[in-house]
């Protein structure tokens, strides 16, 4: 399912110059953080007070319900600041073929993990030391990738890159958006300026061409959700520089360029260009597909011709 651009644009009609100050986009990604921002709060503070005093046996059950209940609660405070600030429909959140949209998302880039990997082994960089013992760290770990996906794609696609690009237009969105997912990663174990670049090729340009692409959420959380879990999940190797045990515990060695070294396989030069083909990718097909927008100043122009 694809949706246009301008039917995620504000249907808000001011009459007022407070009015007016508010549906300024910029003015707009404070508001919508604001809905957002309390149930990260209390989604955090679940985890901290109630899962990991919980019984050790039980901790993995609580830790789901409530990563599914924060899930909704989610996309319900975003649909509410699109209901009550911007006065439209939530077409990015429709549930229709979300579940369909994800899948493909998720199979793109565990295909693209799986090949980087299989590249690795057959370079002898990867091998495989032991299996996990813990019978629950798929499921825990698909729980915590999925809801750090979610909250990632509602800040950066979902209010940053759709509010600067309804001002700015795609192109002048796409690249603030690019840098600012991947220096966001700056401060991470393990991070230097070199992987803040790939962090961005990687997830800035291929996630937020998807979203462009398609205009709606389902794709790239599953793009984003397949790509942390695979690697790290599956595989075992570190996530954006921190490191887990996944269903592969591993031993990972050899050069940095080629494995990405303790920051993961986002620091590769296999994965950077592999992510940056299909990244481009979806570039093409919004292109083909009219997705990109002009600068408002450019749409005003346009209209009073």
């Amino acid at each position: 399912m694809i949706i246009r651009p301008d039917q995620l644009f504000t249907n808000a009609k001011p009459a007022s110059k407070t009015g007016v100050f508010f549906q300024f986009p910029l003015v707009r990604i404070i508001i919508a953080l604001l809905f957002i921002f309390p149930v990260f709060i209390l989604y955090r503070l679940f985890k901290d007070f109630i899962v990991l005093p919980s019984p050790e046996e039980f901790r993995s059950y609580i830790q789901y319900a409530g990563a599914s209940i924060s899930f909704v609660i989610l996309l319900f405070a975003y649909s509410l600041y699109v209901k009550y600030i911007e006065k439209r429909k939530a077409y990015e959140l429709l549930i229709r073929h979300s579940w369909k949209e994800f899948g493909k998302g998720f199979l793109i880039t565990a295909l693209l993990v799986c090949i980087v990997v299989t590249i690795l082994y057959v370079l002898g960089n990867y091998q495989i030391r032991e299996w996990n013992s813990n019978k629950l760290i798929v499921s825990d770990l698909f729980i915590k990738f999925l809801m750090g996906a979610l909250i990632e794609e509602i800040l950066f696609r979902l209010i940053v890159f759709k509010l600067t690009e309804e001002l700015l237009g795609t192109w002048i969105a796409f690249g603030i958006q690019v840098l600012f997912f991947g220096f966001s990663h700056g401060l991470n174990e393990n991070a230097t300026i070199f992987t803040s670049c790939a962090v961005a090729v990687i997830g800035g340009v291929l996630y937020t061409a998807a979203f462009m692409y398609t205009r709606r959420l389902w794709v790239v959380l599953g793009l984003h959700t397949g790509w942390n879990f695979l690697q790290s999940g599956v595989f075992g190797m570190p996530n954006s520089g921190s490191p887990y045990e996944g269903l592969v515990i591993p031993n990972v060695q050899g050069k940095e360029w080629i494995t990405g070294g303790s920051f993961g396989i986002e620091g590769s030069y296999i994965a950077i260009l592999l992510c940056l083909i299909v990244g481009v990718y979806f570039l093409i097909k919004a292109k083909n597909a009219n997705q990109i927008v002009m600068p408002i100043w450019i749409r005003k122009t346009s209209k009073v011709l």
